[in-house]
Order: C-alpha cells, then structure tokens, then sequence
C-alpha cells in the first residue's frame, strides 16, 4: 500500500511537469506597443504667408515625431489673424497661432489664448527673460529688430531717425504707417528725442507734419519696403534687420544703423488658441519651436533671432541679427498694453494729420 501511494504521487508530480500539459500556465503575451494618441491628427498653425513654407519645414521632425500634419493657416497680417482668432472664438480652426508681441498682447487681453503649461513646455527655462510673458501666455519664440537700413550707393549713412528729414534723403525715404508693429515704436522714439514722451507725442506729430514731403512711403508690409528698394523708389528705411539678407541677395549694397535713438525690439510669439481641438498637442508644439534643436535653426531658416540662451549662430548671421546677452539687452522695448490703448488714436491722428497732407 506505502509503495502504490509514493508510485501515485510520482506520477502526479511528472504530470505537472510534462511540456504542453494542461496544467502548465501559456506564457504572458507580449505587451501591446503604445499607442500614439496624435497619429493622424491635423494641428492647425497660423502664421505669416511670407514664412509659411519655412515654418513647415521647421516642424517636419515634429510631425514625424508624433505622426501628425502641421497645416499652415497663412492668414499674413498680424490684425488679420487675430480678429480671425476671436471670430472663431466659439469654435476655434486654429490650434496654435504666432504673431508680434504687439498683437499679441491684444490676445491675451481678450481671453483668446491659452496660458503655457509648464509640466509640457519645460524649454520656456531657457528663455531670456524677455521672452517670458510675465502673465504665463504664449513665449517670445524669435526675435527681429528694427532700425535703419540704407542704400550705401545711393545714400549717406544716417546716424539717428532725426537725421532722416536732414535734406540728404528726401523723397527716398520709407516711414512705418501707424498701423503697423514699427510705427507706434518709431513715433515714440521720435517724440523723446524732440522732447516729448510716450505719454506727450505732440513733438512727433508736429514734426512728421512739417517733413511729411521728405517721405515718399509709408509702408504697411514688408514686401512694400522690398519692391521700394529693388524699384528704387526708396534708399532708406527704419525696418526689420531679418530683410537685409534678402535686398542684398536682389544685388542691393545695403547696410545696416542702430540709430541713435535706439533700435526697437519686435518679438514674435507663439500662442495656443484657447478651446482649441488639440490643446496638448499645440502645447507640444510650443514646446518644439524653444527647443535647442530649432531655436539653433531660426537664423538660417527664417533669418531671425532665437531667445534661447542656449542658441548657437553663425558669425555671418550674427552681422545683421540680434545674438547674445548684450545685443538682446541693448534693444529698446516698449509698453504694449499703454501703446495698444493708444494706437487706435494714434492712427486716427496719423491718418488725419499726416498722410492726408
């Protein structure tokens, strides 16, 4: 009997172990890949025509990382794409949008755009400071300047904005209209030197009035001060430092002045539209643009300042583009949200006063 009971539980324990016996537990399936959530997705960015094609192809290593299509809205102008933004306010088109810090600000105002997460967009660390929007809205993401460009076959090379209606330049000379970025920075300016302020642009009214002849063009767009140069109609502008490339590639000898009064810095942002359709993956995008890897392709790409500390450029870049801690530092910046309640008159008295004599 003893035997009959150990030969049993022998038998048993070679059951169990028997290969393909059915007690033997079926190895664990591998574990499923993980799932891209943004395959796929449209994520929708608004931004100049002019640099349409250069953001896309910005954000080609974006959409390959996340398997999805970056759509270029190129709504141009700044206005345009922020009344485009609060008409579809309700139901927004757009998921990420960049424009001036100038309009920007309008933006954020008017409860358009999303605050930065910071858990996603950990790159903002290594913005300058300027960059940082102080009340957690859409970053700084490049950076122009503008000052005064010339024609050094045509023109003298002018020293200070004032200069510019010194006689030497008359009837050559391109002037930033109101409505644009550049013109409430230019009439400011102006007023202080002629001892005005921001607050009092009386001086620069009355000066603009009485040299009005000297200017053969208030520009509203770029591609209006590019025409002027190549046609020849203007040898001189207070414009955007990212353009000298492109008028001395049209065989142009220009140069480059930090006029006395200063030159004006004229970020753009990046900002996330508020109920947008894909709000984390706007989030992402953001936090794509600030990364090394693109800030240190701006210069080369969109002929633009990074604001990352951590950026690199060329030293042929670096002639014209603003790079580094004291070229950044040394740009005048304005007071957006007293200059946004202002400009609506300004543009009125510009328009009555100015260029209707």
């Amino acid at each position: 009997m003893r035997k009959l009971l150990i030969l049993f539980v022998i038998m048993a324990l070679a059951i169990v172990v028997l290969p393909g016996a059915a007690q033997v537990e079926a190895p664990k399936a591998a574990p499923a890949a993980a799932v891209n959530p943004y395959k796929g997705v449209d994520l929708v960015v608004a931004t100049w025509g002019w640099t349409a094609a250069n953001v896309k192809k910005l954000s080609v290593a974006f959409e390959e990382q996340y398997g999805c299509k970056v759509i270029i809205d190129e709504t141009s102008g700044n206005a345009d794409r922020l009344n485009k933004v609060i008409a579809q306010r309700n139901n927004p088109e757009i998921d990420v949008v960049m424009m001036s810090e100038s309009f920007s600000a309008i933006g954020n105002s008017m409860g358009v755009f999303e605050k930065i997460d910071t858990k996603i967009v950990t790159n903002l660390n290594n913005l300058y400071g300027f960059a940082q929007n102080p009340d957690g809205f859409g970053p700084a993401y490049s950076l122009v300047r503008y000052g005064i460009i010339y024609d050094k076959d045509r023109v003298p090379a002018p020293t200070s904005y004032l200069d510019l209606f010194n006689g030497k330049y008359d009837g050559m000379l391109s002037l930033p209209d109101m409505t644009t970025t550049a013109g409430p920075y230019l009439l400011v300016a102006m007023a202080e030197a002629l001892g005005g302020s921001a607050s009092n642009v009386d001086p620069a009214f009355e000066f603009l009035k009485k040299n009005v002849k000297s200017v053969a063009q208030f520009y509203t767009t770029s591609s209006d001060v590019q025409t002027g140069f190549t046609t020849g109609e203007i040898a001189v502008s207070v414009f955007m430092d990212m353009n000298m490339p492109m008028l001395a590639k049209s065989g142009l000898n220009v140069a480059w002045v930090d006029a006395k009064e200063g030159s004006f810095s004229a970020a753009a942002t990046i900002n996330v539209v508020k109920g947008a359709k894909n709000p984390t993956l706007a989030q992402l995008y953001v936090n794509y643009l600030l990364s090394d890897a693109i800030q240190n392709q701006l210069a080369d790409v969109i002929s633009e300042a990074p604001t990352s500390k951590n950026a690199t450029m060329s030293a042929d870049k670096q002639k014209y583009l603003a790079f580094g801690e004291n070229a950044v530092a040394s740009l005048r910046a304005f007071d957006w949200a007293f200059i946004n309640d202002k400009k609506a008159d300004w543009i009125y008295r510009f328009q009555k006063e100015v260029t209707s004599k």
